[in-house]
């Protein structure tokens, strides 16, 4: 299943430099303007660069408390060294969106779908280039109606800083 067929779509917007950008105008998160990008991912980007500079951040320099308003849209996923993925959290607006919260459950390769997201073609790409990842899609899980999103994947690495221990996903419902 490539990404395109898991309704993920990439988005090519350098989300670096539209954050820098929108810093330097002194935009804060609440008045950052870009038609494709939510706020919450504007500030998920600056804290994430504030972090790590040009190089990703070790994940223990992150606090959730810095990027408040943008907690109930995250979720955390711990990578592990056989390439699978963990929840460890998952904030009440992703929650909402998939119908479920995700928190202790695993994404590997053969049971990678979870609120009809392949969360295994979402978050493998991430941690083996150990980049930020933009994309938009789409999820229809039981009971719900069809909700479009754009999300934001954000690496961060271990304390040893040589592979990617744990990725911050940023999940906003977009409205049509």
């Amino acid at each position: 299943m490539d990404i395109a067929s898991s309704n993920l779509r990439h988005i090519s917007l350098d989300l670096k430099a539209v954050a820098r950008q929108s810093e330097k105008r002194g935009q804060g998160p609440a008045r950052s303007h870009h038609p494709l990008l939510p706020p919450q991912i504007l500030q998920m980007t600056r804290q994430w660069l504030a972090l790590g500079g040009k190089h990703p951040p070790v994940w223990s320099d992150f606090e959730m408390a810095e990027v408040g308003l943008v907690v109930p849209y995250l979720s955390v996923l711990r990578c592990h060294y056989d390439h699978s993925f963990s929840f460890t959290f998952m904030g009440s607006a992703v929650s909402a969106v998939l119908g479920e919260d995700l928190t202790g459950c695993m994404v590997t390769a053969r049971d990678a779908v979870w609120g009809e997201i392949d969360w295994y073609r979402r978050c493998k790409p991430v941690a083996d280039i150990a980049d930020i990842q933009l994309l938009a899609g789409s999820t229809n899980p039981p009971y719900t109606a069809a909700v479009d999103f754009i999300a934001a994947d954000f690496p961060f690495m271990d304390d040893a800083g040589g592979a990617v221990s744990h990725i911050a996903a940023v999940t906003v419902a977009t409205i049509n």
